[in-house]
């Protein structure tokens, strides 16, 4: 069976629907009978293909992002030119540009949708093309979504919700673990940042909301590491400079998987502060919450609060809201047993739901049902 995963990049870029994208095509391709392609964008006016782990890529030249969005007409022909070679076109959406593409090509063949999240802040473009919407979900065989969260809170898939399967997306839980534990690492880590650590990952970009995780820092007893690269670090910079609390708050680049497990392994409690819908899952929630950490999340309606569970694996808490992030802190940071007992029920719900095998499993029963 030939798949043709399409989305606007691959990896080296580094993204949630990007390591989503990489995960499917490295592990389906491994199974016998299955081969899976993928088509995206460039960053640069070449078109060129790619072998990677196993996974031919190939990168469509473009003239460039705008509203978030690959410009490439390269793309448009690539695809008019090869989709009659795969049995599934599997489109992972927000994607305008290979929606319009897949709308004036026509392919007859099976089509798959994986849908991650509204457009949010390009509300303008998100109203202008929601024909495309619209078209490309009447035309699916079969939408995909990480959670029932999102089915039931998108103006946008509502009414598509019979078509809706629900595949949470996984993590490797042999890598995120706490049995691997290497105990000299863990005591590097707080020998630099201290005993108690609150840790966020991820891109410092205005969905994160890390400005209120920033604000409800003020009085914590413990050191914030915010780990990551985004066009916002300076504006986060001097908002840690304004409150005078260098002495707690670190930023780190982006680690490799080995030191990012240490990070997890080694910190308290894990904070993803985000404020919009952007933040349609959380592949970071289930990374801390595999290695044991109990998780403080926002309510945006999304999967979010779907992995991460109120008073049982964590604390969900309002939006755009430092006291209560700051509330959720001091009970966390002051309680022994519930850290541990929130971070025993995280882990357990990670092993039982969000695991990479699981997410594999489900995709290849949705290849073949709809091949």
């Amino acid at each position: 069976m030939k798949i043709l995963q399409i989305n606007k990049l691959y990896y080296p870029v580094i993204g949630g629907i990007e390591t989503i994208v990489k995960q499917i095509s490295e592990g389906i391709n491994r199974i016998e009978n299955f081969e899976v392609d993928v088509l995206v964008c460039n960053d640069t006016f070449k078109t060129n293909t790619e072998h990677i782990n196993g996974v031919t890529v190939t990168k469509a030249g473009s003239l460039g992002i705008i509203f978030s969005m690959p410009v490439s007409f390269s793309f448009i022909l690539l695809l008019k030119r090869i989709w009659h070679r795969y049995d599934i076109l599997h489109l992972h959406l927000p994607f305008p540009l290979a929606q319009m593409a897949l709308w004036l090509i026509k392919p007859k063949t099976k089509i798959i949708v994986t849908y991650h999240s509204d457009i949010v802040r390009q509300r303008f473009l998100s109203y202008t093309l929601r024909w495309l919407d619209e078209w490309i979900l009447t035309r699916a065989d079969s939408i995909v979504v990480s959670s029932p969260n999102i089915i039931e809170t998108s103006p946008v898939l509502i009414k598509y919700k019979t078509k809706c399967i629900v595949i949470p997306f996984g993590v490797d839980n042999n890598k995120f673990n706490p049995e691997n534990r290497t105990e000299h690492d863990i005591k590097q880590i707080k020998k630099i940042y201290g005993e108690k650590i609150v840790l966020f990952v991820g891109r410092l970009v205005y969905y994160k909301g890390l400005e209120y995780l920033i604000d409800a820092m003020k009085d914590i007893e413990a050191r914030l590491l915010i780990v990551g690269e985004g066009p916002l670090k300076n504006k986060l910079i001097r908002r840690v400079n304004k409150h005078g609390i260098t002495n707690k708050v670190s930023f780190l680049p982006f680690q490799t998987q080995e030191a990012l497990v240490n990070l997890y392994l080694a910190s308290t409690v894990f904070v993803l502060p985000s404020t919009h819908r952007s933040e349609a899952f959380g592949i970071t929630i289930v990374e801390a919450m595999a290695c044991g950490l109990p998780v403080i999340s926002t309510e945006l309606g999304t999967g979010t609060s779907f992995v991460n569970q109120d008073r049982i694996t964590g604390f969900i808490v309002p939006p755009r809201n430092s006291e209560a992030i700051n509330k959720a802190l001091k009970k966390l940071l002051s309680d022994e047993t519930l850290l541990l007992n929130m971070g025993k029920r995280a882990s357990d719900r990670v092993a039982s739901i969000f695991t990479l095998n699981n997410m594999l499993d489900k995709y290849k029963k949705l290849y073949k049902s709809i091949a």
